[in-house]
């Protein structure tokens, strides 16, 4: 948002209002400058009236992934700091997966990774991808597209326990494609929605056993490029650990 104050008359300006992060849990951003020139954001995964489950156990919530801010065609985008990619380990690729109906990737789970994925919708109106997913327990996190409407939608009704609810955000596809890279840590998801445009974050709290992979959709798709990569919770020189509050 681009705002300006007049001085003399007092009055204050300003255009379009946008959102940093369209999910439940961002609160109280803070940015600093680092050496590089960087303009790096940290915000707090929480929101003050919301009842979480590690409350009882005296936890404060969780900080997001430090995020680069950037403006490109007057927009600011937001990502992950390069140095993440030092935490990832055991990687895992596919491309140009036909999903129709629904997809599991029974070889590949967990609880704390990383997902990149470029899906081609092609004719399908509404797809997605579910994480923390068991259908025994009837768990699952859904992130869902609706082209009709353009909009991404996070859905943790199914998450477990914890706050339930749903959001949307407006997301066009670029060349009938949608990028997400997606980060999974014990208690929490943040979606990267093409390549910063738009971010979702949310606590979530599904059982330790649901930790399945898997894509749908309504017509078929192309998962053009899919990597996973495992997290580990710090690197060797110790400055960078996991964002998990449990």
């Amino acid at each position: 948002m681009q705002a300006k104050l007049d001085y003399e008359t007092g009055m204050f300006s300003y255009g379009d209002f946008r959102l940093l992060d369209y999910g439940f849990d961002f609160y109280a951003p803070q940015t600093i400058q680092d050496f590089q020139g960087r303009r790096i954001m940290i915000a707090w995964m929480a929101m003050w009236e919301s009842e979480m489950p590690e409350q009882k156990n005296n936890w404060a919530g969780a900080m997001t992934i430090p995020r680069e801010l950037t403006i490109q065609d007057n927009k600011i985008l937001s990502n992950p700091i390069l140095e993440i990619k030092k935490l990832r380990e055991n990687a895992v690729q596919y491309k140009n997966i036909t999903v129709e109906g629904e997809h599991t990737f029974n070889q590949i789970s967990g609880d704390i990774y990383e997902l990149e994925v470029i899906i081609d919708a092609q004719a399908s109106l509404t797809f997605g991808v579910k994480v923390r997913r068991s259908e025994a327990l009837n768990q699952e996190t859904l992130l869902m597209h609706n082209r009709a409407e353009s909009l991404l939608e996070l859905n943790r009704n199914r998450s477990g326990s914890g706050p339930k609810g749903s959001r949307v955000v407006p997301v066009k596809l670029h060349d009938n494609k949608l990028c997400l890279r997606i980060f999974i840590d014990k208690s929490s998801i943040e979606v990267f929605i093409n390549n910063g445009e738009k971010v979702m974050s949310a606590r979530i709290y599904p059982d330790q056993t649901a930790n399945g992979i898997s894509f749908f959709s309504e017509k078929e798709i192309t998962l053009i490029n899919f990597q996973k990569w495992d997290l580990n919770k710090s690197i060797s020189n110790g400055s960078i650990e996991g964002n998990s509050s449990s």
